[in-house]
């Protein structure tokens, strides 16, 4: 985590892992077998920290909200971490906790079965996918090219996109955590409606 952390996604190599522990790059084999394994044992750290601490609220909507922000705010602590790991599936124990708890969220929300299945990857995804695109957007601020991650328009004729044209300084300038916090809310408030037409025991 501290080599992408400090040198970005790059640089993560069994060359480097092998200096960072004082051994050779064919001794890390010994532990990953490729690449790849390095970067799901990334993802279950980012499982973990995104965890640290946490308990069910008591009510299941604080509880995926909870939940999403934690590893909205993981991404933005190791951002070469979550664009290159976050959301790949490592069946290790610490993903197995994240998904029961998104599970229990939405057992007590009233879902049951496939539907509850549905809807907890409808959630994961779209957190992990928004949390991982905009690590993808840091990354790219520190290590390469911001230009292309910020919606900056210079058309030759502004008048043709008269809404773009007025909205250009807030599309420059807006802030992807406050993005983000707006659209788990219009998630949340969508699932809170529909959790109200379900039948109660």
């Amino acid at each position: 985590m501290r080599i992408l952390d400090e040198d970005g996604p790059d640089a993560l190599t069994f060359q480097r892992l092998g200096k960072e522990l004082s051994a050779s790059a064919t001794a890390v084999y010994r532990y990953f077998a490729s690449r790849d394994h390095i970067m799901v044992a990334v993802a279950e750290e980012l499982d973990r920290i995104s965890l640290e601490g946490y308990e069910p609220h008591e009510s299941w909507i604080d509880s995926l909200r909870s939940l999403a922000i934690r590893a909205w705010n993981t991404a933005l602590d190791h951002p070469a971490a979550a664009a290159l790991c976050m959301g790949r599936v490592t069946r290790g124990v610490h993903e197995l906790r994240a998904v029961d708890a998104v599970l229990e969220a939405f057992h007590r929300g009233g879902w049951r079965g496939r539907a509850a299945v549905l809807y907890y990857q409808a959630f994961s995804n779209f957190v992990l996918a928004m949390a991982s695109n905009n690590a993808w957007r840091l990354v790219n601020q520190r290590f390469g090219a911001e230009v292309n991650w910020v919606q900056e328009y210079q058309p030759a004729d502004p008048d043709a996109y008269p809404y773009a044209e007025a909205a250009k300084e807030h599309l420059r300038s807006v802030d992807m955590t406050e993005v983000f916090h707006r659209q788990v809310d219009i998630l949340l408030a969508a699932l809170e409606a529909e959790a109200q037409t379900f039948p109660r025991d």
